[in-house]
């Protein structure tokens, strides 16, 4: 402990699903979350902090002394297969999300003009266009469909592919890639999976020609000249950190909106535009597509609600248990909420930078299937199957009758 040691009770110990496979992780993550306001869990043969109850949660979302810096990651996190393990040294790049104060502002301000008004109301328009098509493609199957890889995850992928510029060859191999890196409870074909995007992403930057005009291609124009804004390597980390973001979370969230639809009687969706974005907030709330976002490490010993958390400590923030009111189930959608409150985006100097498009997307993607198919609804006879652990999850299978 340091000069600053602060005295508090010593958070208990439970358990939540750390390993990825075929389970819906919620039900799990809320009861651990119930057994006080910050638990410890069992990682990686230490102990890593879970802030729980709301209150708290935005505190420590908004701590000044909680740093989330890439050089606070102890190294018995630094294994082979784990994101934050996975991470490039700093003098390298840092990623957004793994950056503070003057570090991270930098990084957020280069990437505002992409995010910026004008710009997500264009990006708006490409996604409308990819949305009818897929659409267009789903009217032409018979039978059943898997709404997630027939309509959900095609729209992002597509869209953020655009968006960076990426040939167009490109979104198959990154559909299978990001699948093992971060649903595959296999830490070698994780780590093979990692290697393997970075390389087709470094491939692309070292080797433009085969880009579209896009991200990419702006920053690496940024990135030549004397007076460069960005480098290479930055340019790598960064479409990294897009493609995992911009396209995993986006699928999920139009996917969990859908199900909770068509689960639903048809004159219970939502049939006006009002109603499709507070729908998409409720689902924000229920289904946050990263129930615990990312890691934070405290500066100094920190007491929270009466607990410590040491300095150094690797901890999370339950979104999943901060989005709801005590004693809410998992299965508790309710569409007249529309979301209030949810915390899914983050708060404060981590807030979400894409929160604005990630929205736009799903409300062009769910108004646009219900409206094309008004009679559609769960299958009778296949299962809805869910992927996770405590930190991701989606819907894998979402299984319809389209008339």
């Amino acid at each position: 402990m340091n000069g600053t040691t602060k005295t508090g009770l010593q958070a208990p110990e439970t358990t939540m699903p750390i390993d990825p496979g075929p389970f819906d992780c919620m039900p799990d993550l809320l009861a651990a979350a119930r057994v006080a306001p910050i638990v410890r869990i069992p990682y990686l043969g230490q102990h890593a902090w879970v802030v729980c109850d709301r209150e708290l949660v935005k505190q420590a979302l908004a701590h000044p002394k909680m740093g989330k810096d890439i050089t606070l990651v102890p190294d018995f996190m630094k294994q082979p297969g784990l994101m934050v393990g996975s991470q490039p040294p700093p003098e390298y790049a840092r990623a957004m999300i793994m950056s503070d104060g003057e570090n991270h502002a930098r990084i957020r301000r280069l990437h505002a003009p992409v995010l910026s008004p004008r710009n997500t109301e264009r990006w708006g328009e490409r996604v409308s266009v990819k949305v009818d098509g897929f659409l267009d493609e789903l009217e032409n199957l018979s039978g059943e469909v898997n709404v997630v890889t027939d309509y959900t995850h095609k729209i992002p992928l597509a869209f953020i592919s655009e968006m960076l510029g990426l040939p167009e060859e490109a979104e198959r191999q990154l559909r299978s890639i990001t699948d093992v890196m971060l649903y595959s409870s296999d830490y070698e074909a994780r780590t093979l999976a990692v290697r393997a995007l970075y390389g087709a992403v470094e491939g692309w930057v070292e080797n433009p020609e085969p880009l579209r005009d896009g991200v990419i291609t702006g920053l690496l124009a940024s990135s030549n000249g004397i007076d460069a804004a960005v480098t290479e390597g930055e340019v790598i980390v960064w479409t990294l950190g897009m493609i995992i973001t911009g396209y995993e979370t986006t699928g999920s969230l139009i996917s969990a909106s859908l199900f909770e639809a068509l689960r639903r009687p048809v004159d219970e969706r939502p049939t006006t535009d009002e109603g499709i974005k507070a729908w998409i907030e409720e689902a924000l709330r229920v289904h946050p597509p990263f129930p615990h976002p990312t890691w934070r490490f405290p500066l100094e010993d920190i007491e929270l609600g009466g607990y410590l958390i040491p300095k150094g400590a690797p901890v999370q923030v339950s979104i999943a248990a901060a989005n709801r009111e005590p004693g809410e189930e998992a299965d508790s959608f309710e569409a007249s909420r529309g979301g209030h409150g949810h915390l899914s985006f983050g708060l404060g100097a981590h807030y979400c930078i894409g929160a604005s498009l990630v929205r736009l997307e799903a409300q062009i993607a769910v108004s646009g299937f219900l409206r094309r198919f008004p009679e559609a609804r769960l299958s009778a006879s296949t299962p809805v199957e869910w992927e996770s652990e405590w930190m991701i999850r989606r819907m894998s299978v979402l299984p319809a009758a389209l008339r």
